[in-house]
């Protein structure tokens, strides 16, 4: 017997701050667009719920990171995970305070 549950819906708010920590720490211009998305992963020895993390440039290759746990776990650390894995150098001091709600 299945049990259905409804989907989960990814934290939207949180979805903005990483965007904005991101685009401010990172500097980046207007034409540049950063992604937040849930997913459900379904490769083996994964967690089931992971945040992929994208960045988009004119004229530039797509850059992308995933982070195995949802949303709403995303700190500080993962972003500097995320940005290291993009080649930007950038420390928890500048992203952390970002990261904070309104």
């Amino acid at each position: 017997m299945l049990i259905r549950t409804s989907p989960r819906k990814p934290n939207l708010e949180q979805a903005r701050r990483i965007k904005k920590a991101l685009r401010e720490a990172l500097g980046l211009s207007d034409d540049m667009t950063v992604t937040v998305t849930e997913l459900a992963c379904l490769e083996e020895d994964c967690a089931p719920i992971e945040t992929a993390i994208g960045l988009l440039r004119p004229d530039a290759p797509q850059l992308q990171h995933k982070l195995h746990k949802p949303m709403d776990s995303v700190d500080a650390k993962d972003l500097i995970e995320v940005c290291t894995a993009w080649g930007f150098d950038v420390e928890i001091p500048v992203l952390a305070p970002m990261l904070q709600e309104d």
